[in-house]
């Protein structure tokens, strides 16, 4: 188990730097092992953790780092450089890597590390072998098989003597075999029977693979029959349900992220003045308004202008103008702050959250945390008192 929270700031000393920041995301764990163990209790099956995407805004390290700590064996990133940060943090469990492999360095790499990479050419089957070979150690693999959405993989029909090529390999270890629905029903029924028929002929042979997985979150809410031995939720561990339609789904979610701001600066604007660039915004009234040090740098939708939700001492404002690239400027009228008041633009509940600002914005969910800046500070709870600190200037 990694050490990363025993070497974080005091609660305190994090409290105190907090001081410092003009905009910082907080990450509420607690919520996310609510949503772990809901989909836990929903499938009753192994979860391999989607944390790709630096754990979709959340911060790659802590958000791993703890679901390690609340039993979770698997992970899934999208890049090398991820999965090897993991390593680097003292994380022992497993990783599966979907990054795609071009240099000899890159194949040693996955071996010594015990990363557990996707595969679905001969090409990357022998070079793994190869660099097995060198290290004295056995290359561990996922076979991706392709069963209609034609991204990547091994095509089905050409799935059972590949994967039968693999496992003959001394040094490569078949751990699982997987494929990704397209989150059509009529589709996604023959997807998940090619994927079953190219099992089935594996055990003809003999072939026994471990591990079979195709449901990322669509499927873990909907489609029991391709939960299979291991799902992979994503953006429903972290309290977001993609779509309205997943409202329906047995799971009560927490979403895990908020976003907070300062107010930098308080001023007073003439009837008839434009607010911000383009004149986006004129004031229709003697109106007191808040500028915050926050804009489309840390993930606010431009699309937000005139139309943000700013939760202000308990009461929620609207946005004036446009969103600039480290600005937002708030209305004021009614509500008592000043330079260095705290404001909510992205809420965990209430008029502003992931959800209900991407619907604002006209985004997806998705597009929204993906735009959340990684050099914004990050500040992740436990029982309401902060326990550790992404910050880029420390």
């Amino acid at each position: 188990m990694s050490s990363y929270f025993e070497n974080q700031p005091t609660p305190s000393e994090i409290k105190e730097r907090m001081k410092g920041y003009s905009s910082w995301l907080e990450i509420n764990l607690d919520n996310i092992g609510n949503n772990l163990r809901d989909l836990q209790r929903h499938t009753d099956t192994t979860i391999m953790a989607v944390v790709k995407n630096n754990a979709y805004g959340h911060g790659l390290v802590p958000v791993t780092v703890y679901l390690e700590s609340q039993g979770v064996e698997w992970c899934m990133v999208a890049k090398l450089y991820e999965a090897l940060k993991l390593r680097e943090a003292g994380l022992n469990l497993n990783i599966l890597s979907m990054d795609v492999l071009f240099t000899p360095e890159q194949y040693l790499s996955v071996v010594e590390k015990k990363i557990t990479q996707t595969i679905y050419t001969r090409e990357d089957a022998d070079k793994l072998q190869e660099a097995a070979e060198k290290a004295g150690k056995h290359a561990k693999v996922f076979i991706k098989v392709d069963t209609g959405l034609n991204r990547v993989g091994v095509r089905h029909s050409d799935a059972v003597s590949f994967i039968e090529y693999v496992h003959k390999l001394s040094m490569v270890d078949v751990e699982g075999i997987f494929s990704t629905f397209q989150q059509n029903p009529e589709m996604d029924k023959e997807m998940l029977d090619k994927l079953l028929t190219v099992d089935a002929g594996l055990k003809k042979k003999g072939i026994n693979i471990p591990i079979r997985s195709m449901a990322s979150t669509d499927a873990t809410f909907h489609n029991p029959d391709g939960w299979l031995e291991l799902v992979r939720p994503g953006m429903s561990l972290y309290g977001v349900y993609p779509e309205k339609k997943d409202l329906s789904a047995p799971v009560d979610l927490l979403q895990a992220l908020s976003l907070k701001a300062r107010i930098e600066y308080v001023k007073t604007v003439e009837r008839g003045e434009g607010v911000t660039y383009w004149g986006k915004f004129v004031a229709p009234k003697r109106m007191r308004i808040g500028t915050i040090h926050a804009g489309f740098y840390d993930g606010v939708p431009r699309e937000m202008a005139n139309k943000g939700r700013i939760l202000v001492n308990g009461v929620y404002k609207s946005s004036l103008g446009s969103v600039s690239l480290n600005h937002y400027l708030v209305d004021l009228d009614g509500v008592d702050a000043e330079k260095g008041t705290v404001v909510e633009l992205i809420g965990e509940t209430g008029e502003n959250t992931l959800s209900k600002t991407a619907e604002i914005a006209g985004w997806m969910t998705y597009s929204l945390l993906n735009h959340l800046h990684a050099n914004t500070p990050r500040v992740y709870y436990r029982g309401g008192e902060p326990v550790a600190l992404l910050d880029p200037a420390h």
